[in-house]
């Protein structure tokens, strides 16, 4: 298990009216949205996000 970084607020929005919760972070200055790592969060992401728009971390960060 680990995190999802998703940079675009649109689709962090997107994921969190279907139920998913995600954490703010600043990276490189930019806000990024963190959600933890769920099989069902992975269904969403790859049925119906383009690959690229989010980024898988194996590490989660406290």
């Amino acid at each position: 298990m680990g995190e999802i970084l998703i940079f675009d607020k649109k689709q962090a929005d997107i994921l969190l009216s279907l139920g998913f919760k995600y954490r703010k972070r600043k990276i490189n200055n930019k806000e990024t949205f963190v959600f933890i790592q769920t099989n069902e969060l992975m269904k969403e992401l790859t049925s119906k996000f383009e690959k690229g728009s989010f980024f898988v971390s194996k590490n989660m960060c406290f």
